[in-house]
């Protein structure tokens, strides 16, 4: 799934999108459930390799009484250091599948949420579909009465299609797609038997839109129980992380310990936690990819982010009514609606709203609430999930890992700092991806904060 667009392309404001032509209802579960089987089947085989990795790396390496006695020795150096290599790649494949299991739970999750949305476009075309029907039937039944009324003054018929024709509206749109001329008399069956066709095609409509709002029911809870099984995932990929590189960092002390000598077991956990202290920290400065820019389009109103902009733990001011803005500013916009996907080439839901901005711009919870999901997320690159209580959360993508200032569980405010704008996953230029939803389904992002007083 993929949020942006092209920067090199202008952006322009979506308004109402045309309603899509209706999937086939039977075809968008099916391709659900392939999809979520599939994606189940990945995370298996990646949990199992967590699971069936080694419990402590630590154990194939040597006591530090073994390191410190090997010292006096050349050979018996080598041999620590052999063992203390095989130690390192043990703890290093096991972070690996840690962090392969967290991403195996983030495609499961990906792939839910978009087998909601595609269920929630199917139900909202067939209901569509079902309703123009309806109002089909109901104009050929007004177009019925006024004829037989006329028809049945005395001399009736002469000045019938005239005076039908005077009325306008969907009447005369009826007589004109008919034919019926002045021989409207003679096919006042045929208009019958059309208001009964369409009234048939309606219920049919009606009761195919049904099974697919049940359909969505059913991927919405498989959705919440991917959302959990991928915050369980991550949170224990992240402790298993921390976990292999606190081991590789005392493995670390005592390579340095057997290479120096003259260094005190103290000195040497001291030099590897600093080695490993500035090694995270070059990793968690890394820029965005090359060409990584924010998307070019219409200009939003708001203030530039300059170098004082707010960090992390920060809040936006609070219009007063428990909610903000989820970003403070942008330089282009891209409305939730149906759209041209940008890459497949698709007619499909867009189902957030995209604020082009530069990389490092900081985003803002919605609104307070737990965050229920902080991590990686297939097409999301990595997402944020924060619930706000009673059926509605918010949800903030393509950050970079480094940009995600939360994790699963915390409490967050209203304009709490909570990520960073990044170009992660599906997408062509650093930007948020803002979802909203109730009960599980996508709604409008933007139409959903005016509504509570964000402008």
């Amino acid at each position: 799934m993929h949020h942006s667009v092209d920067p090199s392309v202008p952006v322009r404001p979506q308004g109402r999108s045309p309603r899509p032509s209706r999937p086939t209802p039977r075809s968008v579960p099916g391709r659900a459930r392939r999809s979520l089987a599939g994606s189940a089947t990945a995370l298996g085989i990646a949990l199992t390799a967590v699971l069936g990795a080694p419990l402590s790396a630590s154990a194939a390496a040597p006591t530090w009484q073994q390191v410190l006695e090997a010292r006096g020795s050349e050979e018996a150096k080598q041999d620590a250091l052999a063992e203390i290599a095989v130690a390192v790649e043990a703890a290093s494949a096991r972070a690996a599948a840690a962090e392969g299991a967290a991403e195996a739970a983030g495609q499961v999750l990906g792939d839910a949420q978009a087998a909601v949305d595609e269920a929630s476009a199917a139900h909202e075309a067939l209901q569509a579909e079902a309703q123009a029907a309806r109002a089909d039937a109901d104009d050929a039944r007004l177009v019925v009465g006024h004829a037989a009324a006329l028809l049945a003054r005395p001399g009736g018929g002469g000045g019938l299609t005239s005076e039908l024709m005077a009325s306008g509206g969907d009447a005369e749109q009826v007589l004109r797609g008919l034919s019926m001329s002045t021989k409207l008399g003679e096919n006042l069956a045929a208009l019958r038997d059309r208001a009964t066709t369409a009234d048939r095609l309606a219920t049919s409509l009606a009761d195919q839109a049904a099974v697919a709002l049940a359909e969505r029911d059913r991927l919405v809870d498989e959705a919440r129980a991917a959302l959990d099984a991928a915050a369980a995932t991550s949170t224990a990929a992240r402790e298993g992380v921390e976990q292999a590189e606190a081991e590789k960092a005392t493995l670390a002390a005592q390579v340095a310990l057997l290479h120096d000598d003259r260094l005190t077991l103290e000195q040497a956990y001291a030099k590897a936690e600093a080695d490993r202290a500035a090694a995270a920290a070059a990793a968690a400065a890394t820029p965005p990819p090359a060409g990584a820019r924010p998307g070019t389009g219409p200009i939003a109103p708001g203030p530039g982010v300059g170098p004082g902009a707010p960090g992390p733990g920060t809040t936006q001011p609070d219009p007063g009514t428990g909610w903000v803005a989820a970003i403070r500013s942008f330089s282009s916009y891209q409305a939730y609606g149906y759209r041209v996907h940008p890459i497949t080439g698709e007619y499909k839901l867009h189902a957030g709203a995209d604020f082009g901005a530069s990389c490092g711009t900081p985003i803002y919870a919605v609104s307070a609430g737990r965050v229920t999901y902080a991590g990686p997320s297939s097409g999301y690159g990595n997402l944020v999930v924060v619930d706000h209580g009673g059926g509605v959360t918010s949800a903030y993508a393509h950050m970079e890992r480094s940009g995600i200032h939360v994790s699963t569980g915390q409490a967050v405010g209203a304009g709490a700092h909570i990520a960073s704008v990044g170009t992660a996953g599906g997408s062509t230029g650093c930007h948020l991806h803002l979802e909203v939803r109730l009960g599980g389904v996508a709604t409008d992002p933007v139409v959903f904060l005016a509504g509570k007083g964000v402008r």
